[in-house]
């Protein structure tokens, strides 16, 4: 028994000694911070629609609540996920990607937002498949920490 005990106790220690040797990443030099990215949060605005009429915003970034209800529309719908995503333009503040009207079944996927320096980079996915008997607009909007709002915003699509 005291043969068994002290092979579990090599083994482990072995097995500590060994987590101990993994390389550790280091922080980036000032050279090297410039080219790294950093996630950002998001969340995706539900349960809206754009509005009739309005041309496609030539700036994503929308910052107050006056300007986002010139250009969306609350799209309510039955049950507990009906309702439209809240947004506090007071700490927070919308990316939106609107699409020309269209009658192919066309569908917007946030993938992620970055910060890279002064910038956003915010990629995201366009899905296409078939006509439709109707015409849609597609769009998604994303909620984003105000914290950066006065960063210059890059799109970037993917076509799937």
């Amino acid at each position: 028994m005291k043969t068994t005990m002290k092979k579990v106790l090599f083994a482990l220690a072995a097995v500590l000694a060994l987590a101990a040797c993994v390389n550790k990443k280091t922080a980036p030099s000032a050279a090297e911070g410039s080219r790294i990215s950093n996630e950002v949060a998001f969340e995706i605005a539900k349960n809206y629609f754009f509005n009739n009429g309005q041309e496609i915003p030539a700036n994503p970034i929308i910052t107050t609540e006056k300007d986002f209800s010139r250009l969306f529309g609350m799209a309510t719908l039955m049950g507990e996920n009906g309702k439209p995503t809240e947004i506090d333009f007071n700490k927070q503040f919308v990316l939106a990607v609107v699409l020309p009207i269209t009658d192919i079944d066309t569908e917007i996927t946030p993938v992620r937002v970055e910060e890279k320096g002064d910038s956003l980079v915010y990629t995201y996915e366009v899905k296409t498949g078939e006509k439709q008997s109707y015409s849609t607009q597609p769009m998604s909007a994303i909620i984003i920490d105000k914290k950066y709002a006065d960063k210059e915003i890059k799109l970037v699509s993917q076509q799937k």
